[in-house]
């Protein structure tokens, strides 16, 4: 990873575009998404009144649950909705994807093609070409399609869009990483110990004051970009006491923050050679003050005035959009949902942090709205997705932490649905009078009250097996003896066979295969929770049947529908293997959709009366087509 990044720092190439007058555009199609919205809560609320605008717009058109994708996760549902296809075309099949010769998780959305050619001088490491970053998701998005055809589309942070598309405007959603190459690194400094994070997201720095008070340390940057195995870049992070309040110098600020304050951006320098360097753009919150300081540093975001990975088609979008509306969160996951999950941010806290993204969105929106030059507009807001994730406790009197949730987390999630429909009124007050709007969701919720050890059922079964002496294994199969394991799980619903010829240590041929398939196929449903007797997984989908077609080594053997109240643990999402086969869920991770999908179908609204049913997902893209297509001739 150290390398990689190493590679988009010296290697990415910005490219200026070329302004030109365009004509007005009449008709537009603007889709609007609200990632996780959920059919049963927006029915609730609108019948209460609470919804206004959403209820306008359903007696306009028309709304009703939208069957999600298979899996029902955000990455494989949104490329069903860009390409109109499934996961067996698209590529897509969930967030993490195993590595066949190691079994270890990746991302799943882009993968990089280093330089082929490096020049060793003077100890460094000089590329001589270019670093590729590449989409996973294959197949042609609907906006490419109406691009190709003479149209003009503007797409805002849709899920799976990194690198972006080209095209007359798109600016990257998730898939963004951050500048150190993961999916949100924050820094955590305090005076007193921490402890270990769960999630591999926290850094956390021992600070030790002098008589004074006064702080040295440093915040960690990205890898150096010549030197792959040299420490990574830093620059400092100095404190001192203002009375009650905390002076913060880092970057290019020097401000003064009491307890519970955010700072606005602070743009951040990593010097490498010379007087080069990296930027990358910060926001810090102080947690607690003098005595005992707790600052929290968000994880380093991607400068939008000088990406150094691709953000936007055309490459100054980005920049543009910075000098337009202000500085934004660049990463694809800009919500910081692991820090509160580690306890290192407090509710009212990410409730900041949610407000500032979905402000920072909106501005996008409005701005491609108000432009009125793209034929297709496509933007996706991914709050109501985060708050239902981390705030489905308040409104779960079930959960494990229901009864310690406070009322301005229980109101959480209705606040965000209040926020979506304040949102849609500014949309349609926006629209001109022959555009048609698209609001709907990826999929729904469903609480997350028992986290299932899906390795442990398969060791239980005699499917994976543990090295000798071992009754355990850590994240990545350490303890895994793949000479003997026939079956594993990776990922939030994929399970693979060790099939011969495809896995790296590979031991089961085709025959054997179908039969352990069976064996899964109707072992699985059976589960029963140990504690509450509950079922535990509902439905297991053959990845051959699910996928037709398909001829991608990505694609999982088995595709697992869990009950509602229960998910994959995050120990099986990483190939851990614990002793437990169900745990309780103490995490606000309290709210989740990966799933049996016909649990958490998504939302549809339309402004019109569709000419051609939108059964499911993968159907916008096919309307937008043929409503571009249509209206052109």
């Amino acid at each position: 990873m150290k390398f990689i990044t190493g590679l988009f720092l010296l290697t990415a190439l910005l490219l200026a575009s070329c302004s030109q007058e365009v004509s007005r555009v009449e008709q537009r199609l603007v889709i609007l998404g609200f990632d996780g919205m959920d059919p049963v809560l927006a029915r609730q609320w609108m019948d209460e009144g609470q919804l206004p605008n959403f209820r306008k717009l359903a007696s306009m058109g028309g709304f009703h649950s939208l069957p999600t994708s298979n899996p029902p996760q955000s990455p494989v549902a949104w490329s069903d909705f860009a390409t109109g296809t499934h996961p067996g075309e698209h590529g897509i099949y969930d967030f993490l994807r195993r590595d066949a010769e190691t079994h270890l998780p990746g991302f799943s959305i882009s993968r990089v093609v280093p330089p082929e050619v490096v020049l060793p001088l003077f100890g460094m490491e000089l590329p001589l070409d270019s670093a590729e970053i590449i989409n996973r998701r294959a197949g042609t998005p609907f906006w490419s399609a109406v691009e190709e055809r003479g149209g003009r589309s503007t797409v805002l942070r849709v899920p799976v869009s990194f690198p972006p598309d080209p095209g007359h405007r798109m600016h990257a959603g998730m898939g963004v990483p951050d500048l150190l190459g993961t999916q949100g690194t924050y820094t955590i400094y305090s005076t007193r110990p921490l402890a270990p994070s769960d999630s591999g997201s926290a850094r956390s720095v021992r600070m030790r004051p002098d008589s004074q008070g006064h702080i040295e340390t440093l915040l960690e940057g990205p890898a150096h970009p010549l030197k792959p195995d040299a420490p990574a870049l830093n620059t400092n992070l100095l404190l001192d006491p203002a009375g009650d309040k905390v002076r913060v110098r880092l970057g290019d600020a020097d401000i003064q923050l009491a307890p519970g304050d955010w700072s606005d951006w602070i743009t951040v320098s990593f010097e490498f050679f010379g007087p080069a360097s990296v930027e990358g753009i910060v926001r810090a919150h102080l947690i607690s003050a003098y005595p005992r300081v707790q600052l929290y540093v968000s994880p380093i975001q991607i400068d939008p005035r000088a990406p150094v990975v691709p953000l936007s088609s055309p490459p100054d979008y980005a920049g543009e959009m910075a000098e337009r509306i202000g500085l934004y969160h660049t990463i694809g996951m800009p919500e910081e949902t692991w820090s509160l999950n580690e306890g290192h941010m407090s509710d009212h806290a990410f409730l900041d942090v949610v407000r500032t993204t979905l402000e920072e969105q909106e501005n996008m929106f409005y701005d491609a709205l108000d432009r009125l030059d793209s034929d297709v507009i496509v933007s996706v807001f991914v709050q109501t997705d985060r708050f239902s994730h981390m705030f489905y406790r308040g409104i779960d009197p079930q959960h494990p932490l229901h009864d310690e949730t406070d009322a301005e987390a229980r109101d959480a999630i209705a606040w965000i649905y209040r926020e979506a429909d304040r949102i849609l009124g500014e949309t349609m007050g926006r629209m001109g009078s022959g555009d048609r709007l698209i609001v709907l969701s990826d999929h729904g919720f469903a609480p997350f009250r028992r986290a299932v050890n899906l390795n442990r059922w398969l060791a239980d079964q005699g499917l994976l097996v543990l090295k000798a002496g071992k009754q355990v294994s850590d994240v990545g199969f350490a303890a895994v003896d793949w000479s003997l394991t026939k079956a594993y799980a990776l990922g939030l619903n994929s399970l693979y066979i060790n099939r011969s010829g495809r896995e790296a240590h590979g031991i089961v041929d085709d025959a054997e295969a179908a039969k352990i398939k069976q064996q899964i196929m109707s072992g699985l449903p059976r589960m029963k929770d140990p504690r509450t007797g509950l079922q535990v997984i509902r439905d297991v989908f053959d990845g051959e049947i699910l996928y037709p077609g398909n001829a991608n080594d990505d694609a999982p053997d088995l595709v697992i529908g869990y009950a509602p109240g229960f998910r994959a643990s995050w120990q099986t999402t990483l190939g851990s293997v614990p002793a437990t086969l169900v745990d309780d869920n103490n995490k606000k991770w309290s709210g989740d959709h990966c799933i049996t999908p016909d649990a958490v179908p998504g939302v549809l609204f339309t402004s019109f009366k569709t000419e051609m049913p939108l059964e499911s997902i993968r159907d916008i893209a096919h309307y937008a087509e043929e409503y571009w297509t249509t209206r052109r001739d």
